[in-house]
């Protein structure tokens, strides 16, 4: 009896040895993986969502710096950073064609002035005119903006011109200061001077050819961006 009793015993040792190797053996070799597995998964996850983080942050500085870079770009067509001379002249060509007008003189101002140098010519300019009927007979007066100097940056420079202009008519004209107005450059019409004894004799007489002085301010910054 004694000997059954003690049989009983080892053979239940013997299967709770073998339940727990094999819970041993299926913990270590399949449920420890599996942990190790999706431990690793996620370290993957967070670390390539630390990436894309990384990345979205990338693109949005690039976007920003884009997004300055074309509002350097407009804001340099609208005030360059030198004269440009040359794209003006250009400019006021396709004017012409585009209105069907004709540009007879264009006389400019000294465009390397700075608007403070303006000021001083502007104050000095009534006293240039009393020198002489006959001088300004002789020679054109040096354009001068009309523009209010002192709400103007100091280091900003401007050109000032006189075109003398052909239309054919009224209507051609006014498309010619339209599209002098509407240049991505900034322009500014200071005054329009009529050889015909008045704008209304212009109005009532639109078949008749009209020549006109349109002086005109422009400006440009030589600063860093």
């Amino acid at each position: 009896m004694k000997l059954f009793s003690g049989n009983k015993n080892s053979s239940l040792l013997l299967v709770i040895a073998f339940v727990a190797a094999v819970l041993f053996a299926f913990y270590y070799y399949v449920v420890l993986p599996k942990k190790e597995e999706l431990n690793s998964t996620q370290n993957t996850i967070s670390s390539t969502r630390t990436e894309i983080r990384s990345m979205q942050e990338q693109i949005a500085n690039l976007e920003n710096e884009q997004a300055i870079e074309t509002n350097i770009f407009s804001l340099r067509k609208r005030l360059p950073q030198s004269r440009e001379i040359d794209q003006l002249l250009l400019n006021i060509e396709e004017i012409e064609y585009v209105s069907g007008t004709r540009v007879l003189n264009i006389n400019f101002n000294n465009y390397d002035s700075l608007v403070s140098e303006s000021m001083k010519q502007e104050q000095t300019a009534p006293e240039e005119n009393t020198d002489g009927e006959e001088e300004e007979g002789e020679e054109k007066e040096t354009p001068i903006s009309s523009i209010d100097i002192s709400t103007l940056p100091s280091e900003l420079k401007l050109i000032t011109f006189v075109l003398d202009v052909e239309a054919p008519d009224y209507n051609s004209l006014l498309t010619f200061i339209e599209e002098i107005e509407n240049l991505e450059r900034i322009m500014h019409i200071d005054a329009l001077n009529f050889e015909l004894p008045g704008e209304e004799s212009v109005i009532q007489n639109e078949e008749e050819t009209v020549t006109v002085s349109v002086q005109v301010t422009t400006f440009y910054h030589e600063g860093t961006e």
